[in-house]
Order: C-alpha cells, then structure tokens, then sequence
C-alpha cells in the first residue's frame, strides 16, 4: 500500500512538470560573467521579470510566439524570438557591453554640460509623466529578504533563540494584483503569501509601487526630477546610447552636499520622452541607514513608460545590530489607460532649440482642444511647462482635493494567501529562488517548529502571570476580573516611583487602579471615508487610582486621588488630594533627573510647595486639526523646608533653599488659598488626509500650530487670595531651506491683564535649565537659563530658532554624514520687563551614538556676553520632548 501511494505521487508531480512550458536559463556578459538581477521584459504580456542572484531565470509561457528583452545596466539590450510549444525552452542569453556614444563638450569657461538642459526638460515635463497615466493595474511579485551582518555578543543569545544569527537568511514573498486611478488612488489584493512564517511577511509591494520619481520626495529624498533639484544636485552627462529606435542619455547625479536625504548615482533618460529609463541611485536615510534604488523601465505598448522591475537594497546598523535586506519586484500584466485630457505625446524645446516656444496661453488653449482634435503631439517651452500643468490641475474637478485627501490606499489579503503550497509557488515565483534562498527556507521551517513549541510553554507561563503573584507587591501586575477582560486591576510599579530630593529625602508613591472599559458605539451608516475618526480615542473607560506617597525625611504619608472618565474625542478627570507640586508644573525638572544631580552633584534644582487641592480637567479634540483642553483648581498652598542633606559624592556644595530664586523678591505664599483655571486651544491648519481601507487617517504635511491659553485667578470664590488674568498666543512652524538646510520655529508672547494678587506658581515660567542632561525639546527650551530666574507677572516674548544644516563644520567631510551627523545652530530670546534681553547662541552637533546631541551655548544679556556651557540630549527630540509615562492611566 505505502509503494503504491509512492508511486501515485510520483506519477502526480512528473505529469504536473511536463504540464509546465516556458523558457529558462542563465544571462551572461559577453566574457562570461553572470548577471544576477538582469530584467527579462516579455513584449506581448507587458511583462517583467529579472534574473536571481545566481543570473538564472525561468519564465512560464502559454504556448506562443514571444519576443524577449534581455537588458542589464552597462549592457546593450538584446531581443529574442521565441517559440513556445510543449515544453520549456532552454536558452542561455550573452549581452555585449555597451558602447557609450560620448558628446564632444569643451571645458572652457561658457560651456554648460549638456545634462542641464536635459534635466531641464526632463524636470519640466515631470508633472506631465505623474498625470500621463490616467489608471493602470498589474500583477506583483515581491521577494524581502534580510540578515543580521553584526550582532553585538550581548545580544546574540537572545537573538539566537529567536532564529536570528549571522548565517540565517530571513525570506518572505508575496504575489498581488495591483492598481491605480488617477490622482493617488492606489488598491493592492494580495493573492498568496510565502513566508517562514506569518510575522516574517513584509514584503508589501504598495511601499515600493506608489512611489515616483517624478515626485519632489520620495521618503524625504529629494527626487533628480524634483522641481527644486538644482539645488541639490549638479548633473554630468556620461554619453548616450541606442536601445532599438531610442537614444538614451546616461547621466550622472551629483549632490552638491553629499548626505542624507539626497540621491547618488546615475539615471538615463529617454530622448525626446524625457522619461526615465532606467534609475540606479543610493542615498541614506534616518538613523544612517543607506538604501540603493534599482528600476529598469519599459515602453508599456507604446503607450508609457513604466517600471518592470524594482531592486531595493537596505544596509545598516541599529541599536549595534548591522544588517542588510534586498526587495526584489517585478511587474507583469499592464493594463494602461491614458489621460485623455493630456496629448499622447509632449516635445519639449529649450532656450537654444531650433523651434520657437509660443505664448504659454496659446499652449493652454491648444491643451484645452486636445480632446476634440485628438492632436497626438504639442509642442511646449520647458519654461512654460510647469505653469501649464499646475493650471491643469486646478481645473480638475477633482472630488479628493476638495475634501483635503492626498491618497487612497486600498488593502486587502486574499483568506488563503498563506495556505498555498510550494507546489503552487513553483509555478507562479517568476523569479527562481536561489541555493542560499532555498537553504534559508529550510533552515527557517525547522526553527518554526521549535519556537512554536516554546510559544505553547510560555503561554502556560503567561496564563499564570495574569493571576496575583506574591513578587507583584513590589514589581506590579496586571488582572482581568472578567471573562470578558472589560474589569482590570492594576498595581504600579513602585520601582519607576523611588526618587529622592532634599525636601523629601528618599520618597515613593504606591498606587493601584481599576478600570472599566466600555464600548464605543460608532454609527455605523456613516461613510468612513468621508470622517476623520483619527481623533478619536481608541478606547473608552472610567478608572478609579489612589496614590499613596512616603517622604522618609518628613515621615510624612500623603496622597492623592483620580478619578477618570475617557470618551470618544477626550476626556474628563477629578483629582483630589494633599501632594507636593513643583512651581513650574510643565515640570521644570524630571524627578529622575533631580535624584541623580542631588545625590551625585548636590545640586539641587527641583523646587516644591505641598497642596491640598481639587482639580478638574477636561479636554476635547473637535477635529485632527483643533483640541481643547480646559482645567479648574482649587489649592490650599504651604511652603515646605528641605530636610535631607544625603549626597553620594561630596563635592563640599552648598545645596540651595527649597524657595524658587527670581530676579525680584517673591512673595511669601504660605497658607494661600488659590481658585484659578486655564483654557487653551491648539490649531494645526494644513492637516492633509489619506484614506485607508475606507478610512480617513490625517498626514501632518506641515508642522505649523497656533495656540491660544487664557489663565485666570478668581478672587473672593471659595475664600481664594489671587486675582490675575493672563492671555497667551503661540506659534510653532518649519521650513525648507533647500540645499541650506531646515528651520524650526517657535514663539511664544504673552501678558497679565491684570496682576492684582498671585502666588509665584502663577506666574509665566520658562523652559530653562541648569543640567548638563536635558530631555526637552531644543525648540521649545533655553539652555543655560535658570529654571525661575526671569518667571514674570507683565508681559513677555520669548522666541526659539533652530536651524539643521546640510553640512556646516564638521559635516564638510562626507564621511561624518554618512555616519549619520547632523549639524545646527539656535538662538534663544527672552523678553521680560526684567530679563535684560536674555538671550543664547549655540552650536548643536546630532547623531552620536545615533541617539544623542551635544550642543554648547553661550548666554548674553543686554547682548553682552555672560558665559557658556556644554549639554547632552537625545537627537530624537527636535520637535517634541522626550518622557517616560510610568503612570500611564494619568
């Protein structure tokens, strides 16, 4: 019986072979060199595909006459005829090198190469290539794979476990069927998935799809075809060449600031299309990670020009742990439909051309007749291009405009996709894997096995992890108190919470909470495509968390009480308690921070008062563009003394009173009763959209936001001493200075309307600092300033500009770039009626370690010099501070 199954198999898998016809082999140069990824375009289907690393590929073909495009960069294209019957065809392919047709161009003075105008009108006509193609759908086969090329030796172990080692290639693949509508409207059905696993899938095609070079950016890189790319680049022509009746201009791209964010390497352009042939540019992203562009393009059945194949090529190093990955994909089934408000063809003249240019109106209204006259060609000035098209598109009544959307991204996964067999992949991979591909499956599998069983024993594990464990006392833990995991209990980690400070001395909080979550109920009848829901808070829930804190050198037991409830577009929360705060609640210094200069540098910068109090805190996001938020205090407020004296290191410092020090004398605030409340808007007002599987997700396109606060102190209400009014407006903004750099902008003024009666906490205080750490933003915050020196009760201005170089000082050199420095430059003003023009200049160089910055600073006043000083903080941070929310319920 076993033989006899053998057998019927056997029998099964050799008719299943002899059903397969196509044409394989290997591409070689003509000396004998392999060609590993060399682009085979089948002309009939509209088809690419590419060789694999080991120069073999293998089409499968219905019976038929085909002719074949073999092409290679550095390598003439070489066409066969073929016919397939009954079975596959073997058919190894030479390409000849390639003969450079090399312009003569004098060096002398007043000559220009001829790349310039060649990307002059290649740049021109950009815009028209991106509206050429009104639709188009395709098939796509994606190929990721990756390996780790260093890991550091204390992380190996634990990586090992998790299948990863220097020698494991991680392999995933996927074929889709993709398509397009004009303007960015993008759906992608992938049909099957090959992976080593599900969580190994992550070759998502539409990454690499929906890009265009014919785009200014693509992931932040500034595109050769940009139409601000002279600034960044000088181009070189590097000769020409015949590919069957076109000439093709091989050109080099040069950036003038080598760097990240900019594109190195060659492209090649189509004569007279000015149309990207094939592209080959490097360039380095965030983090130093370098990425390598390859795309052959094909003249779809002359209709455009559209990529068959795509290489991506990712090396770098995170966290100590280098690695590279390769994508491979490749195009096949076009179906191309052509914008017909735009002629099938565009000729573009430049200054010098024998063919005069016309006035730009008489172009637009030839463009307007386009569609009765069927004209095939217009002829049009690089110059007025541009201005043709940007009039094109306004009057494109374009229903996406109109409601602020830039894309539509459609995504779906066919419910088998990981359920076909290698059977199946044998037939449709269009690109064979290769031995170390094949090995890296198998190698993978096997791994599967094991880890699956591990995964069985740890969720035993966590299963009792999820009930009360005696260790949770003092590590904390959370637990469903319900089926349904609707109730939760929850112990803090008091560790997060052990701080020190010369008020307190050693202290910590202890807190527990329980919550309850609560469905949202979302009508279901709206579009979700026409709603922004992103504002909406994923969860709704009410908690109820008492805090319990120690102060050793006091002895003393406070604490406080929330209660919160979150709905679908904000929240509203009761806090109520006796708890020490300090003067500058944004906070002005990290409680981390402070226990480490306290017991290691005695100095100590934190500054606090205790308060029994009651607040009220409610905010509301009416849109992903504007939010509210609003709070309502009542305080009874008491000055505390320091009591600890503790320091590790003895530096014979003095450590300073708990009593803020500003430039005038503050006035004693002891026992003071305080009823006061705040209300801010926040407005960001070119918040674009895309919509994502039917729903409208916002892109932040722009970092400006304007901000109004109002702060008020009531007096007489619930016995309260203060009377003040504040109003406060703000703006933050960047911008682009091209091949310059960015700039970060943020200012702040403000004024008391009246400052009858107030405690010092009710003052405007600023973001200084007097650490050598510091985690706030550099945007947002002074250097050098103490933290309450110049805090006023009357107007005030304070002003931050950040400017990010391309290259600087350092920076010059191209390796400190690729090693992912960044060089910058700040001022700082503050005005107040006694801060004597305060102000800071400083030096920032970013990207050490990856993660950190040093910056020196040096402070005037009355713009004379006052001293300098050197601080440490975290690249990450332009742009937003950086905290750790250990108590993540408040």
């Amino acid at each position: 019986m076993k033989n006899l199954v053998s057998l019927i198999l056997f029998v099964l898998s050799v008719s299943h072979l002899f059903g397969q016809v196509g044409v394989r082999g290997v591409v070689y140069s003509d000396s004998g060199e392999e060609l590993p990824f060399a682009t085979i375009y089948v002309q009939e289907t509209g088809s690419g595909t590419s060789t694999n690393q080991e120069a073999y590929y293998e089409l499968q073909l219905e019976e038929g006459e085909y002719t074949l495009q073999y092409k290679f960069v550095g390598y003439e294209t070489v066409v066969k005829q073929i016919s397939v019957q009954d079975q596959f065809i073997q058919l190894d392919v030479q390409l000849p090198k390639q003969t450079l047709l090399l312009d003569e161009v004098t060096t002398s003075a007043k000559a220009t190469d001829p790349a310039n105008w060649m990307m002059r009108k290649a740049i021109a006509k950009s815009s028209y290539h991106r509206q050429q193609v009104d639709a188009y759908s395709a098939r796509v086969y994606v190929k990721g794979k990756g390996r780790a090329t260093d890991i550091p030796f204390y992380l190996s172990s634990m990586l090992k476990k998790e299948g990863i080692d220097e020698e494991t290639l991680i392999i995933s693949e996927s074929v889709s069927e993709v398509s397009y509508r004009r303007p960015n409207q993008f759906s992608e059905k992938v049909i099957s998935v090959y992976a080593s696993k599900k969580t190994d899938f992550n070759a998502n095609p539409m990454r690499f799809i929906a890009g265009s070079f014919y785009q200014d950016e693509i992931a932040s890189v500034i595109s050769p075809l940009s139409s601000k790319a002279f600034r960044y680049y000088r181009f070189k022509h590097l000769g020409a060449f015949m590919d069957g009746k076109h000439l093709i201009n091989k050109i080099k791209v040069i950036p003038k600031v080598p760097g990240p964010n900019v594109f190195e390497g060659d492209i090649q352009l189509v004569e007279e299309d000015w149309a990207l042939f094939r592209v080959d540019l490097k360039a380095q992203v965030e983090l130093g990670i370098e990425v390598r562009i390859r795309q052959v393009y094909q003249n779809i059945k002359d209709l455009a020009w559209m990529p068959i194949t795509h290489q991506f090529d990712v090396d770098g190093k995170l966290m100590g742990v280098g690695f590279e990955g390769k994508y491979l994909a490749s195009m096949s089934n076009y179906n191309i439909e052509l914008n017909p408000a735009l002629p099938k063809q565009l000729k573009i003249i430049d200054e010098g051309d024998d063919e005069q240019g016309r006035m730009t109106e008489e172009i637009i209204e030839e463009a307007n007749e386009l569609v009765e006259t069927k004209k095939e060609q217009v002829v049009v000035k690089s110059d007025d291009l541009s201005d043709i098209m940007k009039d094109y598109r306004k009057t494109q009544q374009d229903s996406l405009a109109k409601q602020d959307v830039i894309g539509v991204y459609e995504y779906k996964m066919d419910s088998s996709a990981f359920n076909l067999d290698s059977n199946f992949w044998a037939q449709i991979r269009p690109i064979p894997l290769s031995t170390n591909e094949t090995r890296g499956y198998a190698k993978l599998d096997s791994l599967n096995v094991i880890q699956e069983e591990k995964a069985a024993k740890d969720s035993v594990k966590n299963k009792n992890k999820s009930t009360f464990q005696i260790q949770d006392i003092l590590f904390g833990g959370n637990y469903k108190l319900d089926s349904t995991g609707q109730w939760r209990f929850k112990i803090y980690n008091p560790i997060f919470n052990i701080n020190y400070n010369t008020v307190e001395g050693l202290n910590f909080d202890y807190s527990i909470g329980l919550k309850k979550f609560i469905s949202l109920n979302r009508d279901s009848t709206i579009d979700r495509s026409t709603v922004d829901w992103s504002f909406h808070n994923r969860n709704s829930f009410v908690v109820f968390k008492p805090t319990v804190r120690y102060s050793v050198a006091r002895n003393k037991v406070t604490g406080k009480v929330l209660a919160r409830y979150q709905y679908k577009t904000g929240d509203l929360a009761l806090r109520v308690g006796r708890y020490v705060s300090q003067f500058n609640d944004a906070p002005a210094v990290l409680p981390l921070l402070n226990t480490s200069f306290t017991t290691i540098w005695e100095q100590n910068f934190m500054k606090l008062y205790e308060k029994d109090f009651i607040r009220l805190n409610y905010s509301k996001r009416f849109s992903s563009k504007l939010r509210m938020s609003a709070e309502v205090e009542y305080e009874e407020r008491n000055r505390l003394l320091n009591k600890a004296d503790f320091r590790i290191i003895d530096w014979r410092r003095e450590f300073t009173p708990n009593y803020p020090v500003n430039i005038n004398p503050i006035s004693d605030f002891d026992g003071q009763t305080a009823f006061t409340a705040n209300l801010k808007f926040h407005y960001k007002p070119f918040i674009k959209y895309v919509i994502s599987n039917g729903i409208k997700r916002p892109v932040n396109q722009r970092a400006t936001n304007f901000s109004f606060s109002y702060f008020k102190g009531f007096n007489g209400i619930f016995g309260s001493d203060v009377d003040f009014d504040r109003l406060e407006i703000g703006y933050k903004d960047e911008f682009d200075f091209g091949a310059k750099g960015r700039t970060y902008f943020n200012t702040r003024i403000g004024a008391f309307l009246n400052n009858n009666s107030l405690g010092f906490m009710d003052y405007a205080h600023f973001a200084g600092n007097r650490a050598f750490f510091t985690q706030n933003d550099p945007v947002e915050s002074f250097r050098l300033l103490d933290y309450y020196r110049y805090s006023t009760d009357q107007f005030y201005a304070e002003n931050f500009i950040f400017h990010r170089f391309r290259k600087l000082l350092i920076t010059q050199i191209p390796a400190t770039r690729f090693m992912g420095f960044k060089e910058g430059a700040f001022i700082n003003y503050l005005f107040t009626p006694d801060s004597k023009n305060y102000s800071e200049i400083g030096y920032s160089l970013e990207g050490i370690l990856k993660f950190f910055r040093i910056e020196v600073a040096t402070q005037y006043e009355n713009f004379q010099y006052k001293g300098w000083g050197v601080r440490v903080g975290v690249s990450t941070t332009l742009g937003g501070s950086v905290s750790i929310n250990v108590q993540d319920d408040e």
